[in-house]
């Protein structure tokens, strides 16, 4: 809660500050070099604040979750009792921005001895695994932080570019809720398009969406599974990269010999063992 100033500390802080602009003013007339006229004036005016109470005595923070308390205090980099005029709130703010799981922050000074800061955290959106490592990125591709193991929590994404495009798949994906709530896995292919691993990534079923029209797919994917559920067949991947056909390949018998649908309540199964693209 922002504590209310005393009359008596209203009343020095008014006259500190129209003391602090008198120096100021008589500093500038001063016949001297102005770097050293400068550095004077700096100095007159914070030990001026300072005797008057203007000193750091509370720092507050709203909004802190993940950010540890010792990594926000060496960001501001500034001590109990410092004179509070002397705290440069653009840098402070720059370098608690420059935290892992922070997002934007905001840095106040509260006269006459508080600083107050406000945060906004970063929020996990999947779980990147590269190079044997496991990074929590958010919604913006933006790299958290490395975690030592995976979060089953969180999807799983693989491929150099897949934080930048994460969001609009999973936005894709959640179009149909029973599906998505089976994905565990994407991996981007060849920076162009996604494999959707349902149930397990080792071990699942394989969907091969297409570059473009994922929602579509998808949503075609949802209505073969409400219809013949094809999800509770033994198989390796279901290929969706073509609008107009569909490619399977089944666990236990990957050289079938390729069908073509006869009736629209058949499943329309075309059998391959084609390599992924």
């Amino acid at each position: 809660m922002r504590r209310l100033m005393t009359h008596k500390t209203l009343v020095c802080t008014v006259a500190g500050i129209a003391l602090l602009g008198a120096v100021g003013a008589a500093v500038k007339f001063m016949p001297v070099t102005p770097n050293v006229a400068m550095a004077d004036s700096d100095g007159t005016m914070l030990d001026i604040s300072a005797a008057l109470g203007m000193k750091l005595k509370a720092l507050t923070v709203e909004g802190r979750n993940m950010t540890s308390r010792d990594d926000l205090l060496a960001a501001i980099d500034v001590e109990r009792g410092s004179p509070i005029m002397s705290i440069n709130v653009a840098q402070a703010r720059a370098a608690i921005e420059a935290l892992p799981w922070v997002k934007t922050a905001k840095v106040e000074r509260r006269l006459p001895d508080s600083v107050h800061i406000m945060i906004e955290e970063r929020t996990p959106y999947a779980l990147w695994q590269r190079d044997g490592r496991y990074t929590l990125v958010d919604r913006d591709g933006k790299s958290i932080v490395d975690v030592p193991t995976a979060d089953q929590s969180l999807p799983l994404i693989v491929g150099p570019d897949a934080p930048a495009h994460a969001a609009a798949l999973f936005e894709a994906l959640g179009t149909q809720t029973e599906l998505a709530a089976r994905v565990r896995a994407a991996v981007r292919v060849g920076e162009r398009r996604w494999n959707i691993y349902l149930d397990s990534f080792e071990g699942g079923i394989a969907i091969r969406l297409p570059e473009g029209a994922v929602a579509d797919a998808w949503t075609r994917l949802a209505a073969l599974e409400r219809e013949h559920k094809i999800l509770e067949r033994d198989l390796d991947f279901i290929d969706m990269r073509l609008e107009d056909r569909l490619v399977v390949r089944i666990h236990k018998d990957p050289a079938a010999v390729a069908t073509k649908p006869t009736d629209k309540k058949k499943l329309p199964v075309i059998n391959a063992s084609a390599k992924s693209i």
